[in-house]
């Protein structure tokens, strides 16, 4: 109960803030007020087309995630295992990890230049953080187990999938809760670059070269309780399985 009325408190303030530095500039066109938001909201939630755009970009997301979680967990494993899988991908992850999104879509733009480019995006921004919790979740097993397996080197994957996979699951987990948040703000931008046909930065496109900002701080708004619902419902699912 306490929590909820400070969120409410802060939301209050928040907008109350918003409200007064719309007053200031005393142009809607450039900071519309949230009463005019509020407004342009309600007739976005009443489009059957807004949730035909919400179904199309999580659609992507659901399937950006998976691409990225096969291959980041299998790798992620064997470089726990093998520091020569390590050594090879470490400048491929260090990479993705600290390049600029902006660049990497432009890049796999001019590179692909086809309809999977959203997904591609998606794929290299995610793979990172799924190898390195997968990785990591290796390096927390027990040293015990760690000597024991060494002596089995043969089954070496008969064993990642027995034991390292289980053993790891707690750092998997994690990293797919945090694969949402960050792979749909990845995907937004994505599709708000390349003007993607049927999605949410295709939506916020169209209305920042309209002028429409009250479209673009609704669909903003839409994207914030999207990705509320989603960590809120995983991490409650994250809880029941404990």
């Amino acid at each position: 109960m306490k929590r909820t009325v400070i969120g409410c408190i802060t939301i209050s303030v928040c907008v109350g803030l918003w409200q007064l530095y719309a007053n200031a500039i005393d142009n809607h066109y450039i900071l519309p007020p949230p009463m005019q938001v509020g407004q342009r909201l309600i007739e976005l939630l009443r489009t059957p087309q807004t949730y035909h755009i919400i179904v199309a970009s999580i659609r992507r997301l659901m399937v950006s995630i998976s691409f990225a979680m096969i291959p980041g967990i299998f790798f992620g494993l064997l470089a726990g295992r093998m520091t020569t899988i390590d050594y090879a991908l470490r400048p491929l992850v260090t990479t993705l990890r600290t390049l600029p999104v902006a660049s990497v879509i432009v890049i796999v733009m001019i590179l692909v230049g086809s309809p999977i480019t959203l997904y591609v995006i998606a794929f290299l921004m995610l793979f990172p953080l799924v190898y390195e919790a997968s990785k990591q979740g290796v390096l927390s097993i027990d040293t015990s187990i760690n000597e024991a397996l060494s002596l089995e080197s043969s089954k070496r994957f008969a064993f990642m999938y027995s034991i390292d996979l289980p053993l790891a699951f707690p750092y998997i987990k994690t990293a797919f809760l945090q694969s949402f948040g960050l792979g749909f703000k990845v995907l937004v931008m994505a599709e708000f670059i390349t003007q993607a046909p049927s999605s949410i930065g295709r939506a916020l496109y169209d209305g920042t070269i309209s002028i429409y900002y009250d479209t673009v701080f609704a669909w903003t708004l839409i994207l914030i309780v999207i990705v509320t619902i989603i960590e809120n419902g995983f991490h409650r699912l994250k809880s029941n399985l404990k």
